[in-house]
């Protein structure tokens, strides 16, 4: 028997080796039949092996490993302190220091104890309630589909054990977000879930989705981090019966969502569009965009001076280093301001029409730890959205699979084997107790500061190493130029 089996390997690698010679789409495996299929193999391994064998601890990219640990010790209810000093470099241009205050920190209290003085109201505008906002980080927007059903499940039983948000993502409402925390619903350019048969919005489906309890605020995503200038994009190997039901998607093919909102093209389009979701939803509505051109936000915040009742009741900020989607590369690495650069146009636009107390300003894009919270609220923002870091709660390993459905640990996968890894009510739990220890932790980097609550924390607050042996405050490094849409002057908008 053991000469028929030799006779099936040889015949396989002979055919392995025909296969490779006359195949053209590879050089290497022409010039190095059978044997470039190893190279191949070490290729696709290289990232796991560096992950644990050769990076050092601070290497590693979009999250190295310190802060992977950090969220997995904080997720699990674990300490977090560390001994012998930080292995942060210090000395390294951009490293961020928070200033304490030493005789006006009054606010700090004993041991881990912590205030709790945040509270946002967002919206009002008209007759309708504004939202109450209890905690300063929610989930950011992440939709059924790109993740799996318990991964979905788990982050929204989290919410609510941690009474913050969950941002549904593009992907509409699905029974796994029903599991009692409380919503932002996105309304994507594909309008999935509350869309006509020619794919634009119909009020009838928006007033069913949006008039459930758990939904809260309206978000109309305009851009993502991830992708700007491209629609959310989603693999036909994560299509299932399920999500083919639910965003009223075909079996079999990748699902392309457009690149633009049909129903307008320039800002006062989007203000009725705004007015049609609010007067349908009866709830505060916002928008979700990325920063490019200066003059569009400064459009924004023009329309909004001219007439405070209109407009958007929160502007989400994406900087261009999110991430938790499906990409191209060039769009990911290159397009789009980075969050802390696109907070300070956002910011510093709105109250230079002096509007900045009508809206609520979320940020999202690569903030993961209490640090990157303060940070990015110093910046200007209200709240922060995140997304991979709560990933990295529910037990995610960075292999940098999302992509391909295929995720080792059944968070980014439609595989039902692949997702009982994942055990809801167990992880709910980290994800509620990392919520709650990235909100205990900033306030207290507030504290310390001489702030009762992080929304006090100002760049005035914040030093950064900017060249060997030279700091300087955030406030300077911040200093946007006029857009070249002249002050007080908004910009032509329309058209492509």
């Amino acid at each position: 028997m053991w000469w028929i089996a030799l006779g099936v390997v040889v015949a396989l690698l002979v055919a392995l080796y025909l296969h490779d010679r006359l195949q053209t789409k590879d050089p290497i495996l022409r010039n190095y039949p059978v044997l470039g299929w190893g190279r191949k193999g070490l290729t696709e391994l290289g990232p796991l092996f560096r992950q644990y064998l050769f990076s050092n601890d601070r290497e590693e990219t979009p999250y190295n490993r310190i802060t992977r640990d950090w969220i997995k010790r904080t997720a699990l209810g674990q300490r977090n302190n560390v001994g012998f000093g930080t292995q942060e470099d210090m000395d390294s241009p951009g490293s961020i220091f928070f200033l304490p205050a030493t005789f006006t920190n009054k606010a700090a209290r004993v041991g881990d104890d912590v205030g709790t003085a945040f509270r946002r109201i967002i919206g009002g505008r008209g007759d309708l309630p504004p939202v109450p906002m209890p905690h300063f980080v929610y989930v950011s927007g992440m939709s059924y589909g790109a993740l799996s059903r318990r991964a979905v499940e788990a982050l929204n039983l989290g919410a609510k054990k941690a009474g913050i948000f969950q941002n549904t993502g593009e992907g509409s409402l699905a029974p796994a977000h029903e599991h009692g925390g409380d919503l932002i619903f996105q309304i994507g350019t594909a309008k999935y879930g509350v869309r006509d048969g020619n794919g634009k919005l119909d009020d009838g489906l928006l007033a069913e989705a949006t008039s459930h309890p758990q939904v809260k605020l309206i978000e109309i995503k305009l851009a993502q981090g991830a992708k700007p200038g491209k629609g959310g994009m989603l693999l036909k190997e994560k299509i299932t019966q399920d999500i083919s039901r639910i965003r009223g998607l075909p079996m079999g093919q990748d699902a392309f969502s457009p690149p633009r909102h049909a129903e307008f093209d320039d800002v006062e389009g989007l203000f009725d569009f705004i007015d049609r979701v609010r007067s349908v939803a009866k709830k505060p509505v916002g928008i979700k965009l990325v920063i490019g051109q200066p003059g569009e936000i400064e459009s924004i915040a023009a329309a909004i001076a001219a007439d405070p009742n209109r407009g958007p009741d929160f502007i989400t900020i994406d900087g261009g280093e999110g991430g938790s989607g499906a990409a191209p590369l060039v769009l990911a690495s290159h397009a789009g301001l980075p969050l802390k650069q696109a907070l300070a146009v956002v910011d510093r636009t709105l109250r230079k029409y002096e509007v900045r107390d009508f809206v609520t300003v979320f940020a999202s894009g690569k903030i993961a730890t209490p640090a990157d919270v303060a940070l990015a609220m110093a910046l200007g923002a209200d709240a922060v959205g995140i997304a991979r870091g709560f990933l990295l709660a529910l037990g995610c390993i960075q292999s940098l699979r999302c992509h391909t459905g295929e995720c080792p640990v059944g968070i980014c996968t439609p595989n039902e084997s692949a997702q009982r890894a994942i055990h809801v009510e167990a992880a709910s739990d980290r994800v509620a107790t990392y919520a709650t220890t990235l909100v205990k932790e900033t306030q207290m980097l507030a504290e310390s500061c001489g702030h009762t609550d992080p929304s006090q924390l100002t760049p005035q607050d914040v030093m950064i190493h900017v060249e060997p042996g030279r700091f300087e405050y955030l406030s300077d490094l911040i200093a946007i130029r006029e857009s070249p849409v002249s002050a007080g002057a908004a910009p032509e908008q329309g058209g492509d």
